[in-house]
């Protein structure tokens, strides 16, 4: 397959992931309203919500061929600070 071929095929693949990101905002403002109206709706709802997520992690993750990144809990580090940058 050439370059430009599949530069072709990850933009259409990357604009389709933005374009469902853009609808789970939108899936998430209804959950909010449901709430109110029904929990266990708003449950299930949710569910379905992270098992889109889950698909969309796995895709951009073959797309861009980055392992993904691994949480780490802890005690966090001294802030870097460049001795320059407090002159």
């Amino acid at each position: 397959m050439k370059s430009t071929h599949r530069d072709t095929i990850e933009l259409h693949m990357l604009t389709s992931l933005a374009r469902s990101q853009r609808a789970i905002c939108r899936i998430l403002e209804t959950i909010a309203d449901q709430v109110e109206i029904s929990e266990q709706l708003a449950v299930h709802l949710a569910e379905n919500l992270s098992t889109l997520s889950g698909y969309q992690r796995t895709l951009i993750h073959k797309i861009t061929k980055q392992k993904p990144r691994k949480r780490q809990m802890g005690t966090p580090a001294k802030p870097w600070m460049n001795k320059q940058v407090l002159r």
